[in-house]
């Protein structure tokens, strides 16, 4: 235990807003346990199954199981694409990025976040999916980054909604977390070291039974949230803007006071109503079709059961001493002499199946368009026969149907988490400085993101450029002038920057002019080379002709 971070009374606030935190979130619980039995995952979540344990027992149809999947992959593949440079800084100044070397920066600095990002031992992939299974589940989630202790890069890591509890700025934006969450002696003393474990943990990890200090477990509690105390001219955990606090609940000390430049978990709603601190999520939203579906499955399961292995009627049992139903069964004396089955197969409601399962079909659709599955279908669909212009267009109308909780999604999750990104590369070298013109100007840069959602928001602009240029050969047959409304050269810069493309792939200003320089000048020695050809021509047959005049 370290004396210098101790404080009784702090301990006593932050268990105290964990307790108001806690009982506040408390009318969610009974939601989000409902949401654990439908969905299947691992050990814990809101009802505590250990591990080991099947959930989603009660599901008699996996439409939202699968649909969340898709919808995870979906929402990942439209915001942090594994396949391309997605990360684009740029400044707001428009005079700044009128420098190429402010240009450059940018699409270097964007290629090294992405590099750093998606370096295989930072997991990043695994928790994006992880990530938005949870938005799609409950609406909330968190992620944690942060730099490896030995300096290796960054790790992130998805926290499960069940130990974690938020709260809002006066704008609405998540801005303090707190985390409860157990951990053994041994990851206790790995991550603070030994002197700052309390006394109970020490004596553990001094029990002579060696295996003790890998199953006694602790509670611990993680403050995240405005540093109150913040003074960037001191040198302990004041100097940082937001303050981390870890407390041994228990024992009610603390086992680190540090803090960070910038928030180091970040928390996403899906979609809010005003007032709301907790998102809702698709699976909240068609909780009601899903118990349906599963309820309407489960009965026509049973008429099914029914239809195929049927009970049995018979007027009486006289006569009637064996039944043999097993496939090619011999039932001696269950004719009459007539011919006559003497045992009947029982209705059982088997002309209600294809009603039934039309009910299913139209629950189904309901739950697949929550979870986008429409859209999962287009952004997987190979046909790749449409010409330009009409991608465009479909990215368009693509965009509108998720757009709305895509793009929250990159101011609550994306933006912060690629900020932070940005800061801790630039403290550790990882990113070259700014240029000086940008330190000059005091300037920080703002992330667009290049992804599939950006596109679609930009889809239809390039689609009637493309329109109205496809349509241009049509006006110039009636009038050729129409060519000088166009400016040609500003059209193909304005496609290459909403597609996309490098900014090394474009010649600048400069380059451009003097390509055309070197072209005029080519010309020009062209035609110089032309004139003196026909002008020698010329010398040579008057030279000649003067020689016949003089013979003759």
């Amino acid at each position: 235990m370290i004396e210098a971070l101790q404080d009784a009374d702090l301990a006593k606030i932050d268990l105290a807003r964990q307790e108001l935190l806690e009982e506040e979130r408390r009318c969610w619980e009974d939601t989000y346990q409902e949401v654990d039995e439908r969905f299947p995952s691992g050990a814990g979540g809101f009802n505590r199954v250990t591990r080991g344990d099947i959930r989603g027992s009660r599901n008699y149809d996996s439409t939202h199981v699968t649909g969340i999947e898709r919808f995870a992959a979906a929402g990942v593949h439209i915001t942090t694409p594994e396949h391309t440079s997605y990360i684009k800084p740029k400044f707001i100044d428009p005079e700044l990025m009128k420098q190429r070397e402010v240009r450059l920066w940018c699409e270097e600095a964007g290629r090294r976040l992405y590099a750093i990002r998606h370096a295989q031992h930072t997991g990043f992939i695994t928790a994006a999916i992880e990530d938005w299974d949870q938005l799609g589940r409950y609406g909330t989630s968190l992620v944690w980054q942060e730099a490896r202790r030995n300096g290796r890069g960054l790790f992130y890591r998805a926290l499960h909604l069940s130990t974690c509890w938020i709260d809002t700025d006066f704008a609405g934006l998540v801005d303090t977390v707190h985390r409860k969450h157990e951990m053994t002696v041994r990851q206790l003393e790995q991550q603070f070291g030994g002197d700052a474990l309390t006394p109970k943990m020490r004596e553990v990890l001094e029990d002579r039974d060696s295996t003790k200090a890998d199953r006694v477990k602790f509670e611990i509690l993680h403050v995240v949230a405005p540093n109150t105390q913040w003074d960037a001219d001191k040198f302990d955990h004041r100097r940082f803007p937001i303050s981390s606090r870890y407390l041994a609940i228990d024992e009610k000390m603390y086992l680190r006071r540090k803090g960070y430049h910038t928030m180091p978990i970040s928390a996403s709603r899906h979609m809010t109503s005003p007032g709301e601190k907790y998102g809702r999520s698709p699976a909240i939203k068609v909780m009601p079709n899903i118990n349906g579906v599963n309820a309407m499955k489960l009965t026509t399961l049973r008429a099914g059961h029914k239809a195929v292995d049927p009970a049995l009627l018979f007027a009486d049992d006289q006569g009637v001493m064996k039944l043999v139903s097993k496939p090619g069964g011999m039932n001696a004396g269950l004719v009459s002499d007539d011919g006559r089955p003497l045992v009947h197969r029982m209705p059982g409601g088997e002309a209600g199946i294809p009603y039934a399962i039309e009910m299913i079909q139209d629950e189904r659709a309901t739950v697949k368009g929550a979870f986008l599955e429409e859209f999962y279908s287009i952004i997987t669909d190979p046909n790749s026969r449409m010409t330009t212009v009409e991608v465009y267009e479909r990215m368009a109308k693509e965009g509108v149907l998720v757009r709305p909780f895509a793009s929250r999604y990159a101011t609550e999750k994306q933006h912060p988490m690629t900020q932070r990104d940005l800061d801790l590369a630039l403290r550790a070298g990882q990113i070259a400085p700014m240029p000086e013109v940008v330190q000059e100007a005091g300037a920080w840069p703002q992330i667009d993101y290049e992804n599939p959602l950006a596109a679609m928001a930009k889809a239809e602009d390039s689609g009637k450029t493309m329109r109205y240029v496809q349509g241009l050969p049509i006006l110039a047959e009636i009038d050729p002038d129409v060519r000088y409304r166009v400016n040609v050269d500003a059209i193909a810069i304005g496609l290459a920057r909403d597609t996309g493309v490098p900014e090394k792939y474009i010649r600048s200003d400069e380059e451009v002019a003097r390509l055309k320089q070197g072209d005029a000048e080519a010309q020009g020695a062209a035609i110089d080379a032309e004139l003196l050809a026909r002008t020698g021509s010329a010398v040579k047959d008057f030279a000649q002709a003067d020689k016949l005049a003089r013979m003759g």
